[in-house]
């Protein structure tokens, strides 16, 4: 009797009443359940915040009911069981919900929230292998859900007897947003009062964590060179969910600046060959403002797998260098067994290219370790290459072992690219858990997954079908982009026709994505994950506060959602200072708001004036000459900028004729560190050209 009460109380509420609506802070409460459920690691909170994370909205963690209702959306980390709430926590989250917050939820058992729901039930079943996305509906959460790879998703392999456990649900009121493979309902969302509520029939493990270390029931519909985003659909969905039911939500951009999103060039040196028809791509990378990550190979000894190719290539190690590009570590072996841990040990710290002594026979390997192949890769590298730190790594073969992860911590990498984007089924950076392990300590390794390659298992690359496959790479790009999730490419610089098909798919890339070094960009990743904001609307005007801790030259930017509607926007510090800032129109409605000082690769020049600007010797090792032909006199501010966008040094303020201007300026007294640099050339109307420039000791 009790229940059918509730059911008939609560159908008073399914129809919106403004008045009673409550005004919530405009970011996301994360409600961790943890302890409530007597979980015992924190697999599904972790899986969670690493997509609020993505979603660049503000949110908070809380264990507390109390404190997450004041919050427009909430997000519980899992299930509701009939324990896991006191009665009074249930009768605030009802209230929450009906007085116009958002609450999201997985599995749903408790039968006192079915009516906030809008289900009677639900089937168990370890047998459902798809999501099917009904965007027929029109719902403006699935507005990001546009693609055939997304409109389906992979839960994993039918050849599997059973994976991890969902609910189907049965509903009453509310609407089916998405199916399970045999029909039932998988995500749901009710209406209920002023606001809503939605459950996905899953753990946010499964979909998450379980597919970042790579235990998901071989879920990949293809191995490489495809397009499998079934965790970043969940991350854009909610992101969806909670524009569609906040005013001109605020999100931090998931790439640089002005930039929708970002390409990453890698070229993986593992073969006599590559060592010998890089430097074609050094030239072209160079003449095209591209800075590349190398990832060396340390082949120090010949076996049957292939020769010491590292050896005697200091000269191409300094091309390399001189030329502005950066180093990565591909291992010292390039073993196709260092997965394997019984072949491959842990092992322990203390080797050098002089006492550890791997082998392969052609079938197996001897003599290996992890600590080995990762510890003497960066201490060679570090030692060969003048004032380099090697913070990147990817294993040959992408060859994952189950330690990997707990290696690079310890030995100070910082970036791990050794799983396929496929495999994982994500496209956006994460952190690494160690050991692989849904109980595993949170590393400090970010992984970045390699999305695009020149390696095609079936019908490989060759000299009759590069561009085929550089219109592979392009169509994966382009929905990567569409979602503004990065994209790693990775090319082995051995064959000529691959730096034609490489060109090619660059001149064929969106004019608003962003090239930037492997390295950098996962710094920028870690940035944009500690910046913290808040927003305010005030009627048709939006403030932005920012706090005075945050770094604005880590090239941070906003979305604003329907932006162009708004009378004004600001941003300021926490005392109410006005920072500087510029806001253009972005996507649709949208307006994208970024920090005008800042230049990076993806910056427009406005030089509709024909200006040129040449920058030479370069590299160089302080002074600069730089030549300008201006199309019309003007005041010219010549800057020196880093390649964060900060500026170093302002070079000259002149005003200059009509006509051909050379000028020269030694830098070397400036103590400027060795690295890649931007000459900016601006007039009165704003930035009209730059050159990339290398300065080396």
């Amino acid at each position: 009797m009790k229940y059918i009460i509730v059911i008939l109380l609560n159908c008073l509420f399914l129809f919106p009443s403004i008045s009673n609506a409550q005004t919530h802070e405009r970011a996301i409460a994360i409600l961790d359940l943890s302890i409530k459920n007597n979980e015992s690691n924190d697999s599904r909170l972790f899986s969670v915040e690493h997509m609020a994370k993505v979603t660049g909205i503000p949110f908070i963690i809380t264990q507390e009911v109390d404190v997450a209702k004041n919050y427009s959306m909430i997000i519980s980390s899992s299930l509701f069981t009939s324990t896991t709430f006191t009665a009074d926590e249930k009768t605030v989250l009802i209230d929450y919900v009906q007085n116009g917050g958002v609450l999201i939820a997985p599995r749903i058992q408790d039968e006192d929230f079915y009516p906030l729901f809008g289900i009677d039930g639900y089937e168990n079943s370890n047998s459902r292998y798809e999501i099917h996305w009904n965007t027929a509906l029109g719902e403006p959460s699935m507005k990001y859900i546009d693609e055939p790879e997304e409109q389906v998703i992979s839960l994993g392999r039918n050849t599997y007897s059973s994976i991890f456990k969902t609910l189907g649900y049965s509903t009453t009121f509310a609407k089916t947003l998405a199916t399970f493979d045999d029909g039932s309902a998988a995500i749901i969302k009710n209406l209920f009062g002023n606001g809503a509520a939605i459950s996905i029939g899953l753990s946010w493990k499964e979909v998450i964590l379980r597919n970042q270390i790579n235990r998901d029931y071989e879920a990949q519909r293809i191995t490489s060179n495809g397009f499998e985003p079934t965790s970043d659909v969940f991350f854009l969905f909610v992101r969806a969910l909670f524009l569609e039911h906040n005013q001109h939500t605020v999100w931090k951009n998931t790439s640089p600046g002005r930039s929708l999103s970002t390409l990453m060039i890698t070229h993986d040196i593992d073969s006599a060959t590559g060592m010998d028809t890089l430097e074609v791509f050094v030239d072209y990378e160079t003449d095209n403002d591209i800075e590349a990550t190398y990832n060396i190979t340390v082949r120090y000894f010949e076996d049957d797998l292939m020769s010491d190719f590292y050896i005697n290539r200091q000269s191409t190690m300094n091309y390399i260098q001189s030329h502005g590009h950066n180093f990565g570590s591909h291992s010292v072996g390039h073993f196709f067994d260092f997965g394997d841990d019984d072949v491959f040990p842990i092992g322990e710290v203390g080797n050098t290219r002089n006492n550890y002594n791997p082998t392969n026979d052609g079938n197996i390997t001897i003599g290996g370790s992890v600590y080995g192949e990762l510890e003497v890769s960066k201490s060679v590298l570090e030692e060969d290459i003048s004032n380099e730190t090697i913070r990147s790594f990817r294993a040959g073969h992408l060859a994952y072992h189950k330690y990997l992860i707990d290696i690079l911590d310890e030995l100070g990498y910082e970036y791990n690219s050794s799983f396929s984007a496929n495999d994982v089924l994500t496209n956006f950076p994460f952190q690494n858990k160690m050991g692989r392990s849904f109980s595993g300590q949170i590393s400090n390794v970010y992984e970045m997954p390699v999305t695009i390659s020149d390696v095609f298992h079936s019908n490989p690359i060759s000299i009759f079908n590069y561009f085929d496959k550089a219109n592979t790479w392009l169509d994966i790009t382009r929905k990567n982009h569409a979602n503004g999730a990065p994209t790693v490419l990775l090319i082995h610089p051995n064959r000529n026709y691959k730096l034609e098909g490489m060109s090619y798919y660059l001149d064929e890339l969106p004019n608003d994505i962003n090239i930037m070094e492997f390295d950098k960009f996962g710094d920028f990743w870690k940035a944009r994950e500690a910046f913290v904001f808040g927003s305010e609307l005030d009627g048709n005007e939006m403030t932005i506060t920012i706090p005075d801790s945050m770094d604005l030259t880590d090239d941070i930017s906003f979305i604003v959602a329907d932006g162009q509607f708004l009378s004004n926007i600001s941003i300021v510090n926490e005392a109410g200072v006005s920072l500087n800032f510029s806001q253009e129109p972005w996507e649709g409605n949208d307006v994208i708001v970024y920090f005008g000082d800042i230049v990076n690769s993806t910056d427009y020049v406005q030089n509709d004036e024909k200006t040129s600007l040449k920058v030479f010797p370069n590299p160089t090792k302080g002074n600069i000459n730089i030549e300008i032909e201006l199309a019309q006199p003007g005041n010219l501010q010549i800057d020196l900028v880093d390649i964060n966008g900060g500026r170093v040094e302002n070079l000259f303020n002149r005003k200059a004729l009509k006509g051909k201007l050379h000028l020269e300026k030694n830098i070397s007294t400036l103590f400027i560190p060795n690295g890649i640099y931007y000459i900016v050339l601006k007039n009165q109307n704003g930035i009209i050209d730059r050159r990339k420039i290398v300065i080396i000791g």
